[in-house]
């Protein structure tokens, strides 16, 4: 009979040659062939156990043969939340139970469609709350060289002949795109040779220009010009338009000597009431005007808080009319304080309205179910989502938008991809609505049990001994890969985001390895079903297990949400353990010695204390045989068991495979010593009771 470490030696010297011949046999073929085919089109639980071929090539592959029948112990498994630590899975002493549930993803295919996620809807508001610190510095650098332009012009071919100029000057009066008018036609229009109807905008323009013959005049008509730009563009609340209003009250005030004169101009007006605290007014200036004249008026006012009436003696107080409506009383200083609250009051202002602004859209989103929906009754929380991204809805027509909300953002040939304009990608990845305009089921990079194993990959990096200042470290890294994640669309967003990157490749133990980023692209769109795909092949395993954490297809396109329970690396890995277990029943036909060393050679590994070898009585028998320890060891506490082990081994050893073989050969050669009638050893028993014991007992 040939020993168990020879016949351990001949079924792992040459292990790939092996497990192709055992693939071929017709039988495995069978098996693999029908569960690569029929995996992916498993949604739900009760699909899944109900297919006899899936489910029992499944529970071969994890070990739990013997468990076939008990349906209901493996759907509290398979629909336990593994990122919960009491869940039942993680609860149970046997780690098979915990790989098995791992395998599979019945949550992709239980998604409800929905047009847009809570997740979703916040990058939205977020983004259009952060929209005027994108926006303002462009429109005041803009403002500021118009300006500058007008007043060293000493002709209007020396501010026609820069067409920035033009443009600012047309969006100013309200033409949102300023390209369907040429320069020509516009000097025409300006200089009076243009043939009528002209433009409205054009028109106010020209009137507008008339009034600059004078210095004064061209200075009113640019702080007016620069005013309507603003507003136009969306602009009229960012710093730079608060310092173009400061400038204007401060120039204007003072020359205005009448309370009905300083009223009539709307925009000293409103910069004084928001001064003084007001936000949102609907006073008029004829309602304004006696309180101006009178403080005793404001005593007598009806219905006006009075927190209300408070601000407005202060208003009385600074512009500091008499009760003719002259001024008379009013200090420099006051109308400072004045203007410094306004550059105060106004942000607050804003703010109130962009909250104001999201309750509406997020209220309205609740009953969009199609693109149709979002482009029909809420198409004003389309202009929003638009503006958000910086996307003019003047300007951009609805069958565009439907285009791009239809398309995929994550497919490199897909519509909105090939735009190459980040703004509409944005867009169509705020939304998840599918090819037929209906809404779908949401996508991303990475789905929520991969972030939250990232992220503990990423915190267990730092080791146990970890401290505060290390802690709040990993607290922060998290917060912002989570963010950074849940903006990711693409493969390119993706890898635009150096940090995001960074703290996945750290969490994943490959920070280390200096990928270039088309090395990083070949690995996230490796085909991890293939065992000779680029991941799959690197020296490094933790490539793969890196790749396995996106969601990328070979394309380079995002898969998409409830396509199936398992595909990629996990069928891989399910192929494989199926291939490694039926190895092992064959080598357990002739040797139950070379079954128990396969068996070791391939769970060992990922045994991570002494309990765990405790766990898996097959294991257990392996490692006692090994180190010589007594049968009647297993009667012993746990507690002692565990010591005599820890004194013995170092489990860690076993990651290490020239360690881990050497381990294996020193079994085989003892088993072979203690078993000299191995076809009498009851070995098989070890692989045909399940080792869960207690513990499920105690939880059921």
């Amino acid at each position: 009979m040939i020993s168990t470490l020879l016949n351990y030696r001949l079924y792992t010297n040459n292990m790939a040659r092996t497990l192709e011949q055992v693939a071929s046999q017709a039988q495995t073929e069978r098996a693999k062939a029908y569960y690569d085919s029929h995996i992916g089109g498993v949604a739900t639980v009760d699909e899944f156990l109900d297919d006899y071929k899936l489910y029992s090539y499944a529970m071969k592959a994890y070990g739990l043969e013997d468990q076939i029948n008990a349906k209901g112990l493996m759907r509290k498994v398979l629909e336990s939340d593994l990122t919960d630590s009491n869940s039942f899975a993680n609860k149970l002493v046997d780690k098979r139970y915990q790989a098995f549930a791992k395998a599979f993803d019945f949550s992709s295919g239980t998604k409800d469609p929905q047009a847009q996620t809570t997740a979703q809807s916040a990058l939205v508001t977020e983004a259009y709350t952060d929209r005027l610190s994108r926006t303002g510095p462009l429109a005041a650098q803009a403002a500021a060289s118009f300006t500058a332009a007008v007043a060293g012009a000493t002709s209007l071919d020396d501010i026609l002949a820069n067409r920035a100029n033009v443009d600012f000057a047309l969006r100013a009066v309200g033409i949102d795109d300023p390209s369907l008018f040429p320069t020509d036609y516009v000097r025409s229009v300006l200089e009076g040779r243009a043939a009528t109807p002209i433009p409205a905008g054009l028109a106010d323009l020209r009137t507008r220009l008339t009034q600059a013959s004078t210095p004064a005049g061209r200075a009113d008509v640019v702080s007016r010009l620069v005013y309507d730009y603003y507003n136009e563009t969306g602009n009229g609340s960012t710093p730079g338009a608060a310092q173009a209003n400061v400038d204007y009250f401060t120039q204007k005030v003072q020359p205005t000597q009448t309370a009905a004169a300083f009223v009539a101009d709307t925009r000293l007006l409103q910069i004084a009431l928001t001064g003084v605290g007001f936000e949102l007014t609907s006073y008029s200036a004829d309602y304004v005007l006696p309180l101006l004249k009178d403080a005793t008026a404001i005593d007598r006012l009806v219905g006006v808080s009075d927190t209300d009436k408070a601000r407005f003696r202060q208003l009385n107080q600074t512009m500091g009319f008499d009760a003719n409506g002259t001024a008379t009383n009013r200090g420099s200083g006051s109308l400072q304080t004045l203007t410094g609250r306004y550059l105060q009051n106004y942000a607050t202002a804003q703010t109130g309205k962009d909250n104001l602004a999201a309750k509406v859209y997020l209220a309205a989103m609740q009953n969009v179910d199609s693109v149709s929906d979002l482009t029909g009754q809420a198409v004003d929380s389309l202009r929003y989502a638009m503006r958000a991204f910086d996307i003019d809805p003047a300007t951009t027509s609805l069958n565009k938008i439907r285009a791009v909300l239809t398309s995929d953002p994550s497919d490199p040939a897909s519509y909105v991809s090939k735009l190459k304009d980040e703004r509409f990608s944005k867009l169509a990845a705020a939304f998840n609505f599918g090819a037929d305009g209906k809404a779908g089921p949401a996508q991303g990079v990475q789905t929520t049990s991969q972030q939250t194993q990232t992220g503990t990959l990423y915190a267990a990096s730092f080791g146990a001994d970890v401290s505060t200042a290390q802690k709040a470290l990993i607290k922060s890294a998290t917060e912002s890969y989570l963010t950074g994640i849940s903006k990711a669309y693409s493969l390119d967003s993706l890898l635009s985001d150096k940090r995001t990157v960074a703290f996945a490749l750290k969490a994943y133990g490959v920070e280390n390895a200096n990928l270039s980023t088309a090395e990083l692209r070949k690995i996230l769109t490796s085909d991890l079903s293939d065992p000779k795909s680029y991941a799959n092949t690197q020296a490094d395993k933790a490539i793969a297990k890196f790749a396995a954490a996106f969601q990328f297809e070979p394309d380079g396109s995002v898969r998409e949400a409830g396509q199936g329970i398992q595909f990629g690396a996990t069928k891989l890995a399910t192929d494989n353990l199926y291939l490694l277990q039926s190895l092992e029943e064959k080598a357990g036909e002739t040797s139950e010695g070379t079954r128990l060393a396969l068996y070791a050679l391939r769970t060992a590994p990922t045994i991570t204390s002494a309990y765990g070898i405790l766990a898996d009585k097959a294991l257990f028998q392996v490692v006692r045989t090994a180190l010589g320890l007594p049968e009647g060891m297993a009667a012993a506490d746990i507690e002692t068991q565990v010591r005599v082990l820890e004194a013995k081994l170092d489990v860690k050893d076993f990651a290490d495979p020239k360690s881990l073989d050497k381990f294996i050969a020193r079994f085989a050669a003892l088993y072979d010593a203690q078993n000299t009638d191995a076809s009498q050893n009851p070995i098989l028993q070890l692989f045909g009771a399940s080792s869960v014991g207690s513990g499920i007992a105690s939880i059921l």
